[in-house]
């Protein structure tokens, strides 16, 4: 049972201590590291001994052995050598099972315990075991400030990983401004970058896991890998983005227990750098397992790779920016500043984001300088909000692009030649297709060109890629503002079959 009290050892707590500037904060969820006597005392009965590390089982393990000396009667009970064990070996009766320990000893010979030697003097110093058994307890396991406050049962449910060591856990949770003003002798910088690493290289392997295979049939190129390199990039940051993370944080509640310096605002960026030095503290505490690390990766940033195809679809940012870039020669300005909203029960960060962009000259009265004004809670949410605006304001407006020139009239027959013919002739990017396998008799077509998206089923892979290349072209007209009815009506048709 835990109970407060003086520690013991004050230079081993004091040793790596800064001169703190201020006392510890009586409202923090996390209590002060034990340091300069003060401690609390452990019972040697709720140490568990799988979760300590090699000194502290071996500390148990001494425990455990004097203690059954004293059972067998080898030691009296305050530890001291019994004196009349042989004799009493002596009087034992044949065929009484006598204690384990059996000791053959002339009686000039002084026994000598097989282990624990540095506690042992004419008896065990008990004293001196507790003594380091307390400052090593000390240096590895954190006490709840109170019952219903306890940051390491909440961390170590949410990630599937108990700490040997929940100082290390801790320090996950410390900004450097805390540290610096409370006068710790670190905080999670050097976490942080253990565990971006980490965290790319789970990532990672989980998609060549699930994305690749190697190919005995292919002896010039054995593995293989369904997606390219770009691809597999973009997937990968769907999970180690910024934004996921600081979600993710918020998601699990652990945000709560950041340990902010004075004058500090919880953003993004602190839970981005929390989560990624938790996933540090992880790697070091469990020396590297790497089952360990997949799990406590996963439960943290949860990984959905079924969805890939989702992740990897284009976003209005890289989508409005391609298209910006290719007319007007520069990307779009954004423009995202951070404002405080308040909520009826906490205070919630808000994101102003503008974007000002340029459409062709036209003949609509509409200005060549447009802008677009944004709120959301996050800074990457902002931006793609904005693309997305301005990428519907512009083909809403039939101004995407210029295909009157083109002089085209949509074939569903010919669908494929015709959107291939816009390819060749510079007015689209290169069609993508993709395709699934509904059931036995129905194929899916997916198919992106030019930033517009189309779809189409049929009873073969062919036909459903005419309607997928149909609807790409009928949907290329209408944001070039020419489409005509019939047009749309024979869309419809080829859906509905």
């Amino acid at each position: 049972m835990l109970r407060s009290g003086s520690g013991m050892n004050a230079d081993y707590y004091g040793r790596n201590r800064k001169e703190s500037k201020k006392t510890w904060p009586k409202d923090c969820l996390w209590p002060e590291p034990l340091w300069e006597g003060r401690g609390y005392l452990w019972e040697p009965e709720d140490a568990d001994w799988f979760s300590l590390d090699e000194e502290g089982r071996e500390l148990l393990d001494i425990r455990e052995y004097y203690d059954d000396l004293v059972e067998s009667g080898r030691l009296n009970e305050n530890y001291t050598l019994n004196e009349k064990y042989e004799d009493d070996l002596a009087d034992c009766d044949e065929d009484e099972e006598g204690p384990e320990e059996v000791d053959d000893l002339d009686e000039e010979d002084e026994w000598l315990p097989e282990m624990g030697e540095d506690y042992w003097y004419h008896g065990f110093d008990l004293m001196s075991w507790d003594e380091d058994f307390q400052t090593h307890m000390d240096s590895l396991k954190i006490p709840a400030v109170a019952p219903e406050i306890d940051p390491v049962s909440h961390i170590r449910e949410t990630i599937g990983y108990e700490f040997i060591n929940e100082n290390l856990m801790r320090q996950a949770f410390t900004r450097r401004a805390f540290a610096l003003e409370y006068g710790l002798a670190g905080d999670n910088e050097e976490l942080e970058f253990l565990g971006d690493s980490v965290l790319n290289m789970v990532v990672t392997r989980e998609c060549m896991k699930h994305f690749s295979h190697l190919d005995t049939e292919m002896p010039d190129a054995p593995w293989q890998v369904k997606y390219d390199e770009g691809e597999l990039t973009r997937l990968r940051q769907q999970f180690v983005s910024k934004e996921h993370l600081s979600e993710q944080a918020l998601a699990l509640g652990l945000d709560r227990y950041i340990l902010y310096g004075t004058g500090e605002v919880p953003g993004e960026s602190s839970r981005e750098d929390m989560m990624e030095a938790l996933i540090g503290a992880v790697a070091i505490d469990s020396d590297w397992n790497r089952e360990v690390l997949e799990k406590v990766v996963d439960n943290l940033v949860c990984l959905q790779l079924n969805c890939a195809d989702t992740y990897l679809k284009t976003s209005y940012y890289e989508l409005f920016n391609a298209w910006h870039q290719k007319h007007f020669g520069r990307i779009p300005e954004y423009e995202v500043d951070r404002r405080a909203g308040r909520t009826s029960s906490e205070t919630l960060q808000r994101y102003e984001g503008s974007i000002r962009f340029q459409v062709p000259e036209n003949d609509q009265d509409i200005r060549t300088s447009q802008r677009i004004n944004v709120t959301e809670d996050s800074r990457s949410k902002a931006r793609e909000m904005a693309a997305e605006l301005a990428y519907r304001f512009v083909v809403n407006h039939g101004l995407w692009m210029n295909l009157r020139e083109a002089k085209l009239i949509p074939s569903l027959e010919d669908s494929i030649n015709q959107l291939q013919e816009l390819y060749q002739k510079k007015y689209v990017d290169e069609p993508i297709y993709q395709f699934e396998e509904w059931d036995r008799d129905q194929w899916n077509c997916d198919c992106v060109c030019g930033g517009i998206t189309g779809f189409g089923r049929g009873p073969s892979k062919i036909k459903a890629k005419k309607k997928a290349a149909y609807m790409v072209l009928v949907r290329l007209l209408q944001s070039a503002g020419i489409c005509e009815k019939e047009w749309e009506e024979e869309l419809y048709r080829g859906m509905l079959e």
